[in-house]
């Protein structure tokens, strides 16, 4: 049993139109508490058929199909987002060894510099290297 008020707002109706219609009805579809009209189950059957409201069955399967074609739509989604991650790892993973690559071969050339320094002072003679320094002074 639903009082008018909770009726219009469930139909989605002006509370008069409600009022109207209720007037309509058989007594033993109404009952009046502390003057408060109610509506029995049968009396709100027949208020959505005159209203030309439609049943919540319909209305519950049509949002069921609904969401589950959000749901759908959303596992597809999630799926493509999915790959996506696991390409762009992919392509990290790569910049990263290229990087280690990279680093690798700098510190190789940079001792191999540093070796060819050394040899390069052992091979100057005494006046080489005394001249040598006076000039790398200068230099710096």
């Amino acid at each position: 049993m639903k009082t008018i008020k909770q009726l219009a707002d469930e139909f989605g109706v002006k509370k008069d139109k409600v009022k109207y219609r209720v007037g309509k009805l058989p007594e033993n579809l109404l009952v009046n508490d502390r003057g408060i009209t109610y509506v029995t189950d049968e009396g709100i059957e027949q208020l959505r058929d005159l209203l030309g409201v439609k049943t919540e069955k319909k209305t519950e399967e049509f949002t069921g199909e609904i969401t589950a074609s959000i749901v759908g739509m959303l596992r597809d989604e999630l799926a493509a987002k999915n790959r996506q991650i696991e390409d762009l790892t992919a392509a990290l993973r790569a910049a990263q060894q290229t990087a280690a690559a990279a680093q690798a071969l700098h510190a190789a050339t940079v001792q191999q510099n540093i070796e060819s320094d050394a040899v390069k002072q052992r091979e100057r003679g005494f006046f080489g290297r005394i001249f040598g320094k006076k000039e790398e002074s200068r230099d710096a």
